[in-house]
């Protein structure tokens, strides 16, 4: 029954004609129109602050509907630990001060913040935490305090995001799930690699910043740093090889970002299973950021071409 819900879903997502169609609609209002006739809430009268809330509740909606028919929940909590480990980041930063930072807590986390609080308050004990996640935020909060770095504290956080993404992706023993994970890895560590390189520096930061667990190992990555030549080599026969040739970080996200698709968009032949979930969850990511790119830069009177150049390849 999920398996048929969620491809009955994917057929109703925006399609790149949509996303087109939205671009050339004369007016901002038209334009959400579009998105309003596939269901989501009329946005024509929101200035950007009010779209991003907009979009943010379509996906609780979504992940909640979601919820209550998959049978495994651990296989939503791929997607959904990304924003409690998000929680995790503004709480750790703010100091543990929730009010300065409710207008940016994401409500399609996991847990709840008064969760979060309590293990971040405390020495030990993982109250409703996975041991990974409450373990990550008091080291966090310990390595703010003690170097006064915030990076730093946001990179433990990110290890263990994706220590803890993998572990959910093996217990499914699904290869596409597990590569999906290991590739969003390799995604991460080429992004950290290459922002270092332009920035001139070599490897102070990219310790903290590199992830175990990608098809691309830590010590293949530092091997290869000396010329960005290298670095391409590397990537020669991964999916991300255009990604690595990027020239700029903006075409880097691109790049990326497609090749993320493409491989989510290789589990369509799969009638059936967790892999219907993971695909379905993952084209939903997609179709919400190439709506917040629309929607915030026509209200930002950003131009059609600019706009178009910074959406994703639709695989709908």
């Amino acid at each position: 029954m999920l398996s048929a819900v969620l491809r009955a879903k994917e057929a109703k997502l925006l399609s790149g004609a949509d996303y087109e169609r939205m671009l050339t609609e004369p007016s901002f209002a038209e334009a959400c129109r579009i998105a309003a006739d596939k269901g989501y809430e009329d946005m024509s009268h929101m200035d950007i602050k009010g779209v991003n809330a907009a979009l943010a509740r379509y996906r609780a909606s979504e992940l909640a509907e979601i919820r209550d028919l998959i049978p495994d929940q651990s296989l939503l909590d791929l997607f959904r630990m990304k924003y409690g480990y998000h929680n995790a980041k503004l709480l750790v930063n703010s100091g543990g001060n929730l009010a300065s930072c409710a207008h940016l807590i994401s409500d399609s986390a996991r847990f709840t913040m008064e969760q979060l609080q309590e293990v971040y308050e405390s020495e030990e004990g993982n109250g409703a935490l996975p041991k990974v996640y409450a373990d990550a935020i008091r080291d966090s909060r310990n390595a703010l305090a003690r170097t006064g770095n915030p990076q730093i504290a946001e990179f433990i956080l990110d290890r263990a995001y994706y220590h803890d993404m993998l572990l959910h992706a093996q217990k499914t023993g699904k290869l596409y799930i597990i590569d999906y994970v290991r590739n969003r890895i390799d995604r991460t560590n080429l992004r950290s690699t290459l922002r270092t390189m332009y920035m001139g520096r070599r490897g102070e930061l990219l310790k903290y910043a590199l992830i175990e667990g990608g098809h691309i190992s830590i010590e293949e990555i530092l091997g290869s740093m000396e010329t960005k030549d290298e670095l391409i080599q590397l990537y020669s026969s991964s999916i991300f090889h255009k990604s690595a040739a990027a020239p700029t970080m903006t075409e880097f996200e691109l790049e990326a970002d497609n090749a993320i698709e493409l491989f989510v968009a290789s589990g369509n032949y799969i009638s059936f299973g967790p892999e219907v979930v993971v695909e379905y969850v993952a084209a939903l990511e997609n179709e919400l950021m190439a709506l917040r790119i629309i929607l915030t830069g026509r209200l930002m009177g950003i131009s059609t071409e600019a706009l178009r150049g910074r959406l994703r390849d639709s695989y709908v």
